[in-house]
């Protein structure tokens, strides 16, 4: 990692819901690869268990026993892969948070790429832009929601819907997030928008999800996309009224 902005402390924060089958694999990979940047000074790995019903919440444990990086949290019952997030999101540290699911879609050398332009743009935020290999009608509703996004903000994001963001600690955590389930990346998007903060987006490296199996329901999933979408737009408009004030 040459060139890149130098003594930084990292967060990562992520959900985890029923991803057994890969999340050793995942974790240890992180670790590794984070434990061996110079760049990094100290970092810490948060992952909130959203109510698994498979051993997602030994294999943490045992990963915590292992490192003392790996900071576990557990949900006794599921609440959602946003309100899982922003458990971990509250419960993170460092100067810097990095936005990962645990299903192995986001490799963790994307983080270089995310570190050179958060140096070269002077940015409180970076955003993966992804070359989608979903499902047609994923990439459809994503495409479909994004624009709509834009529109409403008045913006050009490549990738409205990215997960995997690199922000500011300090600002991410003052966020107070709404969203309960999928659609926590689009809320964050809107919220770095609203508070006015200089951020970029750049391409990353997004695989197909090759362990474990995917959570998500097309019909109703898709619903309460549109559902949530609908209303990001209206308080968009509230706000442009003055009705509503900006996030903080």
């Amino acid at each position: 990692m040459s060139d890149v902005v130098t003594a930084l402390s990292l967060s990562i924060a992520a959900p985890a819901y029923n991803e057994a089958a890969g999340l050793h694999q995942v974790v240890e990979a992180w670790h590794d690869y984070l434990k061996n940047q110079k760049n990094i000074l100290k970092f810490e790995i948060v992952i909130c268990n959203d109510g698994s019903q498979d051993n997602t919440g030994l294999i943490l444990d045992e990963l915590e026993k292992n490192h003392a990086e790996v900071k576990p949290i557990h949900f006794e019952h599921n609440q959602g892969a946003a309100a899982a997030l922003a458990t971990a999101i509250a419960k993170t540290q460092f100067d810097w948070v990095l936005l990962m699911d645990s299903d192995n879609q986001f490799p963790i050398e994307n983080l270089e790429i995310m570190l050179q332009a958060l140096q070269d743009k002077q940015a409180s935020a970076v955003m993966g832009i992804r070359k989608k290999k979903n499902s047609f009608f994923a990439r459809f509703g994503s495409s479909a929601s994004g624009f709509i996004c834009n529109l409403t903000h008045g913006t050009n994001i490549r990738d409205f819907n990215s997960a995997f963001k690199l922000v500011s600690g300090p600002l991410l955590r003052s966020f107070r997030l709404e969203a309960k389930g999928m659609n926590y990346s689009t809320e964050l998007t809107s919220r770095l928008i609203e508070s006015k903060i200089d951020f970029v987006e750049v391409n990353i490296d997004h695989q197909a999800r090759s362990m474990g199996k995917s959570n998500l329901r097309f019909m109703r999933d898709g619903m309460h996309r549109l559902l949530f979408v609908s209303y990001i737009s209206f308080r968009q408009l509230l706000i442009k009224l003055g009705i509503l004030r900006r996030s903080l």
